[in-house]
C-alpha cells in the first residue's frame, strides 16, 4: 500500500517511490473500467467532466487537465466526431472555440458522475486527507 504525507503549506504529495508502479496499475484500472463502461478514455471522460464545469474553450480544458495543446485537439476532434460536444468558432475573433456539450455529451456527462468506481482504500485516505488539508487552509 503506497505511503503520502502531505505538505499542508506548499500542497505538496509525497509518495514513497517503491509505490508508484502500484500507483500507475491503480490508475490502469480505473482507466479501463471507466472505457469498459462509457467507451471514452479517461482523458476524453474528464474532458466531459471539465466542460460541464464551464471550462469551454480548448486551452482553458488543456490547462486544467495538464495536457499539450496539440493532445487537446486530439481528444476534441474524437468527441466531436462521436458527437459529445459541439465546437464554435467565435465572429469576433475566428481563433477562439467556443465548446459545448451536446445532448448525447451531456448524458455521458450523467452517466460519468453516476459510474461507481472500484477504488484503493489508500487513495479514499488520501483524498480524506486532501480535504482536511485544505479545510484547514480555508479556516486559516
Amino acid at each position: 500500500m503506497p505511503s503520502a504525507t502531505i505538505i499542508a503549506k506548499e500542497d505538496i504529495i509525497l509518495y514513497d517511490l517503491c509505490h508508484l508502479r502500484q500507483i500507475l496499475l491503480d490508475v490502469k484500472k480505473i482507466e479501463d473500467s471507466i472505457k469498459k463502461e462509457t467507451s471514452l478514455t479517461l482523458n476524453e471522460a474528464l474532458c466531459i467532466c471539465q466542460s460541464e464545469k464551464g471550462l469551454c474553450d480548448p486551452s482553458s480544458l488543456a490547462k486544467e487537465l495538464s495536457l499539450s495543446p496539440s493532445r487537446m485537439t486530439r481528444i476534441l476532434d474524437s468527441l466531436y466526431k462521436d458527437g459529445y460536444i459541439n465546437r464554435t468558432q467565435n465572429d469576433d475573433d475566428r481563433r477562439a472555440i467556443t465548446i459545448t456539450l451536446t445532448h448525447k455529451g451531456k448524458e455521458m456527462n450523467k452517466k460519468l458522475h453516476s459510474l461507481s468506481l472500484e477504488l484503493p482504500q489508500y487513495v479514499i485516505d488520501l483524498a480524506t486527507q486532501t480535504e482536511q488539508t485544505h479545510s484547514e487552509q480555508e479556516i486559516k
